[in-house]
Order: C-alpha cells, then sequence, then structure tokens
C-alpha cells in the first residue's frame, strides 16, 4: 500500500498545476486500484481541509464536498472513514473541521466528553464540555 501527501490530493482536487495534476492522475492510474488502494491517513486529511479554506479559499461547502468526493474513491483508503463521514455532517451543520474530527475521534474512541476550553465549540458539540 502506497500513502498520499496532501499536496498530491490538493493537485488532484485543485487542478492548480496542470503538470502536477497530470503527474498524480498518473501515478494513482498506474500504482492505485480497488486490491491495492492508496492510504490517506487521517492528518492528511485534515490538512486538506485547512489549506483548501486557508489557501484556496473554499466555502465550508466546497471544502466538505471534496472530501465527500475522497470518501468514494475506490482506489483510495481513508483512514477512519466513517469518523470523517460523521465529522463533515458537523462541519456542514456549522462546527470547525478540526473540533468536530477531534470530537468525533474521541467519541468513536469511546471518551465520554472532550474537555475544552472553547466555549463556543461546547456548545456547537454536543461531545465537548467546556472547563470553566
Amino acid at each position: 500500500m502506497i500513502g498520499l501527501d496532501t499536496n498530491v490530493l490538493l493537485r488532484l482536487l485543485t487542478r492548480d498545476d496542470a503538470r502536477q495534476h497530470a503527474a498524480a492522475k498518473r501515478f494513482i492510474a498506474r500504482n492505485c486500484s480497488r486490491a491495492d488502494p492508496a492510504f490517506i491517513n487521517r492528518v492528511v486529511v485534515l490538512e486538506c481541509v485547512w489549506v483548501l479554506e486557508s489557501f484556496y479559499e473554499y466555502s465550508r461547502e466546497q471544502a466538505a464536498d471534496a472530501i465527500d468526493g475522497l470518501l468514494l474513491v475506490a482506489e483510495f483508503d481513508v483512514e477512519d472513514a466513517p469518523v470523517i463521514r460523521e465529522t463533515i455532517e458537523e462541519y456542514r451543520a456549522g462546527a470547525d473541521f478540526a473540533d468536530a474530527f477531534t470530537a468525533c475521534s474521541n467519541a468513536d474512541r469511546e471518551c465520554t466528553s472532550t474537555a475544552t476550553f472553547d466555549t463556543a465549540a461546547a456548545k456547537r458539540l454536543g461531545h465537548f464540555s467546556a472547563i470553566r
């Protein structure tokens, strides 16, 4: 199995560099399949959303759609895909992606709550609890 870095996914998603976009597509076509998919770890997903929002100025909906699309590619094995799907739902509902990812990941690991000083996140995400 081959892992993919954030910059490869960004070239595929944004097509901002035609040469690298074509190289990424060729690489995936030659080296990844349903039987032997490329691995996308959870840090890469988190970083991808951050870069799409901050550098490429994607809207929340565009970034969510991009990650949803990655989850549908048979040649990709996205780490913790069910948690990512739940995170996208929270994100679409207005939560910060990183906060939602933390809450959903911790809930998936059977944490009863996630303690935070971020009162806004605690109000938005049921799994967060504010430390007072």
